[in-house]
């Protein structure tokens, strides 16, 4: 409960000053009060310019600063992350992937019909790059079809708790049935993130792709999450990226044992959703310092 720490302290205080005068008690006390509201005002609120975005604890769920976590947007890519959770669990890395027509006809890939692949190359594929190809050949190897997959998709979002998101895809394209919140997509990335397979796809940087046919083609991805060059102890996780969804981010960023995971949708630009990501991180782990000592001090108080 907020304010407990800090009346723990001021007992602790008053304690050790218990024979001093009640004028000087008074003002250890005040002055206390003091260094407490100027530590909690040191950290100001992040600008989040983009319509919704969200911070959470990554292991406890916890939301530590929102602005519209429960608005409809379009996810865009960050569909993605359900795609491959579903594909690791429903499939063994070894299984063969060959590309559709279907599959090969979508909107941003590098694959081909005829293509085959090993499941955990394809995925990786898929995540690092955005590969909507990619994502749509998995579904038909998980599920058999679009709509068998996407209903696969959205059971496992019930199960997980996005209660106000619903896939028709497993890729991300606009779709005005297709959608989610900053809530439900922090979740989701929460819950993925605990599978370790998933964060190994997600925090490799850059990786060549060995395909099982054409023989001896390669593809090399470096991934779109670019906070993984450029923030200390980011681990994922999902860029999107649509005209209707505008710029989209999931990210994840691990300090000293504590992991948080910032969303961010429909940011004004391409780049604007890193630097907001990375503003909310920033926000996320100041705010965890500061408590860390209050904490400290109400676990080392004796009991009453």
């Amino acid at each position: 409960m907020e304010g407990k720490g800090d009346s723990l302290g001021i007992l602790r205080y008053i304690r050790k000053l218990g024979r001093m005068g009640v004028g000087t008690m008074l003002l250890a006390v005040c002055l206390s009060l003091s260094s407490m509201t100027s530590v909690r005002a040191a950290t100001a609120e992040p600008d989040i310019q983009a319509e919704a975005a969200i911070l959470i604890d990554a292991d406890t769920g916890r939301v530590l600063w929102s602005k519209n976590g429960e608005e409809r947007h379009y996810p865009a890519s960050m569909t993605k992350m359900m795609t491959c959770i579903l594909a690791l669990e429903k499939s063994s890395p070894d299984q063969l992937v060959t590309v559709s027509a279907n599959a090969a006809d979508v909107e941003c890939t590098r694959l081909y019909p005829g293509y085959t692949l090993r499941m955990a190359d394809i995925l990786q594929q898929m995540m690092m790059i955005s590969d909507n190809g990619a994502a749509t050949a998995v579904g038909e190897a998980v599920g058999g079809d679009e709509a068998s997959f996407a209903a696969m998709m959205n059971a496992k979002a019930q199960e997980i708790g996005a209660t106000h998101t619903h896939f028709v895809n497993m890729n991300g394209m606009p779709d005005a049935d297709h959608y989610s919140t900053a809530r439900d997509m922090a979740k989701i990335a929460a819950y993925a993130m605990h599978n370790d397979a998933f964060r190994r796809i997600v925090g490799t940087k850059a990786k060549n792709i060995y395909y099982i046919a054409p023989q001896g083609h390669t593809t090399y991805c470096i991934n779109t999450n670019e906070l993984l060059d450029t923030y200390e102890g980011c681990t994922g996780i999902k860029t999107g990226w649509t005209s209707a969804a505008r710029g989209c981010l999931s990210a994840a960023a691990k300090r000293d044992g504590k992991e948080i995971i910032a969303v961010v949708m429909h940011s004004d630009d391409d780049e604007t959703r890193f630097s907001e990501a990375a503003a909310l991180l920033d926000y996320g782990f100041e705010q965890e310092a500061e408590l860390a000592p209050s904490a400290a001090g109400a676990q080392a108080a004796p009991a009453q």
